[in-house]
């Protein structure tokens, strides 16, 4: 009973210790996405030669057109382990809206395409601040993270018009729900600085480079029966899963609690 009494005292105090040891941070503010590995998700949609949108039967490959950074918000909550600050726990989650579109014209007809979906992404790792500027409090950190996305079911629009030889004007329109949802396990390395604007409020901006899929792809080229490319919208003529490769950048607004 005495053994279980002091075991208890011990782990009271121990609990107090890192209450008054840690302290905690949230921030929030934009998070965007840009894809910067060679991956039919950043490839055109439609094709100069009409393509597999318009002729299912054709072998070619449809894009995601994700091309350049696609907008997302994100909010993180940090740790502090130590009482100067330099190293600290952050997790929290970013959701990037992708957003593509293309347009294709010819004397007789034209394209508009629309792909969209959404990444919900999920991470938490460790920051380590490793130089402090007398100007602003502010100080450079350097951070490892380990990421879980969401990849939703996306959605592809096409609206063909087209004009026959009596110069009439003839518009299709098709919504196709493209591939089904997945999940998949990546990483991110990170650098970043943040300053105080005016205390408790601070200024958090960063530049991450990590992958998207690392674990969890489906390594199955579409003839075998696989999924394709994470972030295409068809299945037409795909080969395995690749490694999607992405720069991260954020703006947040931080405040101490």
């Amino acid at each position: 009973m005495k053994f279980l009494l002091l075991g208890a005292l011990l782990l009271i105090s121990a609990l107090d210790n890192v209450q008054a040891q840690v302290r905690f941070r949230v921030s929030g503010g934009l998070s965007t996405n840009w894809i910067v590995s060679d991956n039919p998700a950043v490839q055109r949609i439609v094709s100069n030669t009409e393509g597999s949108v318009l002729e299912p039967d054709e072998p070619a490959n449809i894009g995601g057109a994700f091309d350049g950074n696609q907008i997302g918000y994100g909010i993180r909550l940090y740790a502090d382990l130590d009482k100067q600050k330099l190293f600290r726990i952050p997790f929290g989650v970013d959701v990037f809206m992708m957003r593509g579109s293309q347009s294709y014209l010819a004397p007789n007809f034209g394209v508009l395409a629309r792909h969209s979906t959404d990444l919900y992404s999920f991470h938490a790792g460790f920051e380590y601040a490793f130089v402090e500027f007398p100007l602003a409090f502010a100080r450079a950190y350097v951070a490892a993270e380990l990421r879980g996305t969401m990849v939703t079911n996306d959605n592809l629009y096409i609206r063909l018009q087209t004009i026959n030889q009596d110069g009439q004007l003839t518009t299709s329109e098709r919504n196709i729900t493209g591939k089904p949802d997945a999940f998949r396990f990546g990483s991110m390395i990170r650098l970043g600085l943040e300053g105080e604007i005016y205390y408790p409020v601070f200024l958090n901006t960063s530049v991450g480079y990590g992958a998207l899929n690392l674990l969890g792809r489906d390594t199955r080229p579409t003839t075998a029966g696989g999924r394709g490319e994470l972030l295409t919208p068809d299945r037409i003529n795909e080969g395995p899963e690749q490694v999607l490769q992405y720069v991260n950048f954020t703006f947040m607004f931080q405040v101490r609690l």
